[in-house]
């Protein structure tokens, strides 16, 4: 007499056969998003940093495993020569990629009327941006974190603008960062050269700031 073995539910079948099919649609999906990204961040740091370069941004795993508490990240060799890549923490590149794709447009709407007063909506897509032209200059061989982080905030309406921001709105996320962000960072991030007409002015003669 043949064995009677049990039959599987139908819900469990459905939900085996979902994830075998499933799962590698949504990484494929996952990873061609992601790469869709990193070329666009790459292009922008590539005009900042005046050569190619690549920008990375976490995928699945690195999302989980990541442990860094700096949003980004450029190596330089012993003899001083930048890498030829920035790494971007998953919070940077997930808010550069909603810009780019037009899903931050209320908040840049609201940075362009009323500045830091916007709250986190605004004040973290700063931020991203921020990262994104601060690990720009370091590709460009800036060491010293005070003049890039100080160049970073000169360039933030260009980097904006590129993703998909207005010039007005690029340049209320450079001033909410200085407003919101920037006074809070670490001693070695700042320096009273960075102002209107100072030493580091990348635009002397351009009485807007920055």
């Amino acid at each position: 007499m043949p064995a009677v073995r049990p039959s599987t539910p139908a819900w469990v079948r459905a939900a085996i056969v979902t994830a075998l099919v499933g799962g590698p649609g949504w990484w494929l999906a996952e990873r061609r998003d992601r790469a869709g990204n990193e070329a666009r961040l790459g292009a922008v740091a590539s005009a900042i940093a005046g050569r190619e370069v690549r920008v990375r941004c976490p995928g699945v795993v690195g999302r989980v495993l990541s442990w860094d508490t700096v949003e980004g990240s450029v190596q330089f060799d012993a003899q001083g020569r930048p890498a030829g890549e920035a790494r971007l923490r998953t919070f940077s590149c997930s808010e550069l990629d909603a810009l780019a794709e037009g899903r931050r447009e209320d908040a840049l709407v609201c940075a362009e009327r009323r500045g830091p007063a916007c709250g986190t909506a605004a004040t973290d897509l700063a931020l991203a941006v921020d990262v994104l032209a601060h690990e720009a200059w370091h590709l460009a061989g800036e060491r010293d974190e005070a003049v890039t982080e100080c160049r970073a905030v000169q360039t933030m309406p260009a980097a904006a603008e590129r993703l998909g921001a207005t010039a007005e709105q690029g340049l209320a996320l450079a001033r909410i960062h200085l407003a919101s962000g920037y006074e809070r960072l670490p001693e070695r991030y700042r320096t009273p050269a960075c102002h209107d007409g100072g030493p580091l002015d990348l635009r002397p003669a351009d009485p807007i700031w920055p």
